[in-house]
């Protein structure tokens, strides 16, 4: 039990630390980008340099560098991240407003390929260098190495544009009146399920090698071999001994993709035109918006620690190795 403790202090003041510095490297960076208001004399001859001073002045960004970096430190730990300038509402609520989305998209996209990913890897793993394996890694390494928007334009073209059983565009379809929750339902499946697609079929090509390779390591282990010497079926062999230790690299993958989940996929979401997290940074980017960039860039952040302080615990538990390390 004190290994347990010992471990989870150390990988809380471990995340604390960095989430420190990159509360650091965002508040930087977006400075570095420039001042948001520096334009407005420019684009509009109607407002004074004296109204741009009043309107930094209202934003916090009149005060020297180190106060509004103290500011940004306790408002991130307050959870307030500023005004989106672009949306005119608290940032945290447009970032609420898209997260549904961005989750009704890859929950289900990470949770199937995951599945897949480890049963296909396993078993091209078990059947090394025979025509099965050959094959399906063949086909995952093509899927690997072709580019994210380039396969979900394919799909958008053939499926949507083509036969035209899918939306091209949208989460729901505009102006339509749904006289049940269930249409709503319907419609909003109907929308997702392709970019969903899309991604399964992306994340399978990418990890399902990671299992194979982590499964072919593990079967040259002695306890392996002890295991056929004992006589125990092949199968056996398979799920309850080999898979049970090759899987351990893929809680932390597993976890991570998680905690990246709320970084949307920014290329397919783009694609689809869809109202998630990955379309909401690309929009924050192009429409120079300064406290919305600032603030999506610490929630991924943040999540990204989250899921990584999950992903040690749980290796943790599954692998007692680690505890003492």
């Amino acid at each position: 039990m004190g290994g347990y403790i010992s471990l989870l202090v150390r990988k809380i003041i471990a995340l604390l630390v960095t989430f420190i510095a990159a509360v650091t490297f965002v508040f930087i960076m977006v400075r570095l980008v420039g001042d948001p208001f520096g334009t407005l004399v420019l684009e509009d001859p109607r407002i004074t340099p004296e109204q741009v001073e009043m309107i930094k002045a209202v934003y916090g960004l009149d005060k020297p560098l180190w106060e509004q970096y103290l500011d940004f430190i306790i408002n991130a730990f307050r959870g307030e991240l500023g005004y989106s300038l672009y949306y005119q509402k608290p940032v945290i609520n447009v970032i609420m407003e898209r997260l549904p989305w961005t989750l009704l998209l890859l929950l289900p996209a990470i949770i199937i390929s995951t599945i897949l990913s480890i049963y296909l890897g396993m078993k091209t793993a078990w059947r090394h260098r025979t025509r099965y394996d050959t094959t399906i890694t063949s086909i995952a390494l093509f899927i690997r190495s072709t580019p994210h928007f380039w396969l979900a334009l394919l799909f958008l073209m053939f499926f949507g544009y083509y036969l035209g059983l899918f939306p091209l565009a949208g989460s729901v379809t505009p102006g339509k009146e749904f006289p049940t929750v269930f249409d709503y339902a319907v419609d909003v499946l109907w929308h997702a399920l392709l970019p969903i697609t899309v991604l399964i079929i992306r994340e399978i090509g990418m990890y399902m090698l990671y299992m194979r390779n982590s499964m072919i390591e593990v079967m040259g282990q002695d306890f392996v071999w002890m295991a056929r010497l004992k006589g125990l079926s092949e199968g056996r062999i398979m799920y309850r001994h080999a898979a049970r230790v090759a899987i351990l690299p893929m809680v932390t993958v597993t976890a991570l993709r998680f905690g990246f989940m709320i970084n949307g996929a920014i290329l397919t979401e783009t694609v689809f035109s869809y109202p998630g997290m990955g379309r909401l940074v690309f929009e924050a980017i192009m429409n120079d918006d300064y406290f919305l960039v600032q603030g999506t860039f610490l929630i991924m952040t943040l999540t990204v620690l989250l899921a990584n302080l999950v992903a040690d615990i749980l290796y943790a538990l599954l692998d007692p190795r680690v505890r003492v390390t």
